[in-house]
């Protein structure tokens, strides 16, 4: 019963994303996404406390974040942008008492 519901639901959610394909991010978009990645990752280097260390999130290699907002559906490269910039926010806080 639970593998048939399962196998059900994996199938509805396949229908829906075909039914509903998703627009990528234009090159003019990705471009702005790529600047503003690059900035947010200098600006959390000079917040006290926040900065980790590079990763695929976090990094200042402009190509990198443009090639993967290319590849990347336009609300999902939205998302990762909003991500750095509350996490920008709340490492503000915690330093400097702002954002």
């Amino acid at each position: 019963m639970l593998k048939s519901l399962m196998t059900m639901t994996a199938g509805a959610a396949a229908a829906l994303l075909t039914a509903f394909p998703t627009l990528a991010a234009s090159p003019a978009y990705c471009a702005h996404y790529a600047d503003q990645a690059v900035w947010q990752f200098h600006r959390n280097e000079r917040i006290p406390g926040c900065f980790k260390g590079a990763d695929a999130r976090w990094n200042p290699d402009w190509r990198h974040h443009y090639d993967w907002c290319l590849g990347a559906p336009f609300e999902t490269a939205r998302a990762e942008d909003a991500y750095r910039g509350a996490v920008l926010v709340q490492c503000s806080m915690a330093a400097f008492g702002h954002p």
